[in-house]
């Protein structure tokens, strides 16, 4: 009986400290950043045109083929790769809170109701959130060597793309002088 109440406070003990946590840094987020002073420069989706071929098998089969390959050569390679395809995966999470900041920033300052786009926005952080979460599992795998991971990066940087236009519409009914 014991061990199962100093199990449940121990457990209890540690959900409360995560909570703690996640409502410090939900608190502390918001103020990092002020707002943009230029919309439309805020997110470029251009740079992460490369993203789209990191991770293309060709470019290791071409290495393969080569007389002098050897498997440490490939895992080295392959190790490269995933590091600057994680590279800009952070830079795209950045870009991503950048834009989720600037529109939470406005819709707080908006003189109407923007409860609707409240929703839509964090549906969209959810869905950008597991995206995120599933592409860390295909890189891990890659990294063990496993086939490389199908990757459609257009999809999230086309909804930080739609995120972005959402937030140039929105500065322009806030701001009619930016426009």
């Amino acid at each position: 009986m014991n061990l199962i109440l100093m199990s449940a406070i121990g457990i209890l003990a540690c959900l409360g400290l995560a909570f703690l946590f996640l409502f410090k840094t939900l608190v502390s987020g918001g103020r990092k950043e002020g707002l943009p002073v230029d919309w439309e420069n805020i997110f470029a989706p251009s740079r992460y045109k490369p993203m789209e071929r990191l991770l293309d098998p060709a470019d290791h089969e071409f290495l393969a083929s080569q007389p002098s390959y050897s498997r440490r050569m490939g895992r080295r390679f392959r190790a490269k790769r995933i590091a600057v395809f994680r590279g800009y995966a952070r830079c795209l999470g950045r870009d991503f809170a950048r834009v989720s900041n600037a529109l939470k920033m406005l819709m707080v300052h908006a003189p109407v109701d923007r409860s609707a786009l409240a929703g839509l926005l964090l549906r969209q952080r959810l869905m950008f959130s597991y995206t995120m979460f599933l592409l860390e599992v295909k890189l891990a795998l890659h990294s063990f060597g496993w086939s490389a991971p199908t990757v459609d990066v257009r999809n999230l940087v086309g909804a930080l793309d739609a995120m972005r236009s959402q937030l140039q519409a929105l500065a322009a009914v806030a701001e009619p002088t930016l426009a």
